[in-house]
């Protein structure tokens, strides 16, 4: 982001700090009552009161994801005694909290003429974060454990050796506290390895230690609570599944293809590059949506109010083939940009535990949501980082994803 008309950059800062009104605004005016999964959630807040962190409470806790919400939201009840609509504020709170902690991780790895703040700010504004953030759900607490973990770790590798150990121990609870709160933060750990440099053949001494302890440390720390568990779930989640499908990966990955496009276009320079690359996609993308993809209708209360429930079906297929078709070009280019920064620790880290990600919603569910994709979504920011450039577009782009994300979390506000 180098060399950008001030109006431009002062767009593209206005409407990142617009959203966080615009989602207080949105939770003053949502239910005051629980919808959706906010009563599964906050119901575990009382169970946490009576039994502490205990191995009764452990054993009994009732939801797929971990304790890590729980402790929290119970920790903001005790001192501040929320109810609804105000208890959803805690999420908005910590979405800011996550941008913050990615602009440090940015700050730390990338030239200041990157405008590593801005680039963080962008977070605020994109699809499936406005969901995450306005209501009393897990995701949005374990991203931010999961980003302040990495950013921690990238003080930890700045650091004298006389301190690193003390950022590593931080780093290594954080992202513990992120993995027991979605577990699908365990892809982290594999990809920790990604982070460190080599030199001559050999990974870098000095570095390896520091990922080492990170690591053992959210090892050590995890790995109790899924010994009781006998699992990674509780077993006493209502509803589970060792089962896979395919389709939530194509679904994923479709979601994700859509959030980069609107982030940074130039990521799919490659289709427009080869002009044959987009057809084989096109023509790739129609039997992949026929095999895998269930009917899916984005916002559906919308839908239905804007044009009827007898277009749902078609409205369904369609968006089936627009998220195999965006899935298709999202993993070969989002490949290829990875490819060429290889050499950026933090870029190819994230990256691979993005892909990683999107895998582990490779399960059979109930029904696939786009708040599976969201656990992601800060890093794949951090990864697409390097080929985000501000252009006079970007404000409109920033609109759009808001636009988007608002709107669905409005339309659960209705709904629910």
């Amino acid at each position: 982001m180098r060399h950008v008309p001030p109006a431009t950059l002062s767009a593209s800062w206005s409407v990142a700090a617009a959203v966080p009104f615009a989602l207080v605004a949105l939770v003053a005016v949502s239910p005051a009552h629980p919808i959706y999964d906010e009563a599964w959630f906050v119901a575990t807040v009382r169970l946490f009161q009576r039994d502490g962190f205990s191995l009764t409470f452990l054993r009994e806790f009732p939801g797929a994801a971990g304790p890590t919400f729980t402790v929290v939201f119970a920790g903001i009840n005790d001192l501040f005694g929320l109810a609804f609509p105000w208890l959803r504020l805690v999420n908005v709170v910590l979405l800011v909290a996550t941008a913050l902690s990615l602009w440090r991780c940015l700050a730390l790895t990338r030239p200041a003429s990157q405008e590593p703040a801005l680039t963080a700010a962008t977070l605020i504004v994109l699809p499936t974060v406005g969901v995450a953030a306005g209501m009393a759900l897990t995701e949005m607490t374990a991203a931010f454990f999961a980003i302040a973990g990495l950013a921690l770790l990238t003080q930890a590798f700045t650091a004298p050796r006389s301190v690193a150990i003390a950022w590593c121990a931080a780093s290594g609870l954080t992202l513990a506290a992120a993995i027991l709160g979605r577990q699908n933060y365990l892809v982290l750990l594999p990809c920790l390895a990604l982070a460190v440099r080599w030199h001559d053949g050999a990974p870098d001494r000095d570095q390896t230690w520091r990922v080492a302890l990170v690591a053992i440390i959210a090892v050590v720390m995890v790995t109790p609570v899924f010994a009781v568990w006998g699992g990674l779930v509780p077993p006493r989640t209502a509803w589970s599944s060792s089962g896979l499908a395919p389709d939530n990966v194509v679904r994923g990955a479709g979601y994700a293809g859509i959030i980069v496009l609107l982030l940074t276009p130039a990521i799919y320079a490659p289709l427009l590059r080869r002009s044959w690359l987009p057809v084989v996609a096109a023509a790739t993308a129609f039997p992949i949506a026929v095999a895998l993809g269930r009917g899916l209708v984005p916002l559906r209360t919308t839908m239905s109010a804007l044009f009827g429930e007898r277009s749902l079906t078609f409205i369904a297929w369609a968006t089936a083939y627009l998220l195999s078709f965006a899935a298709l070009a999202f993993i070969g280019c989002f490949a290829l940009h990875l490819w060429r920064h290889r050499d950026e620790w933090l870029t190819r880290m994230t990256g691979a535990a993005a892909l990683l990600g999107l895998l582990s919603n490779a399960k059979i569910t109930h029904q696939f949501s786009s708040r599976y994709v969201f656990v992601i979504v800060p890093l794949l920011l951090i990864a697409a980082a390097p080929a985000m450039r501000l252009t006079r577009w970007t404000p409109l782009q920033m609109t759009s994803a808001a636009g988007i994300s608002l709107a669905a979390l409005a339309s659960y506000y209705w709904a629910g």
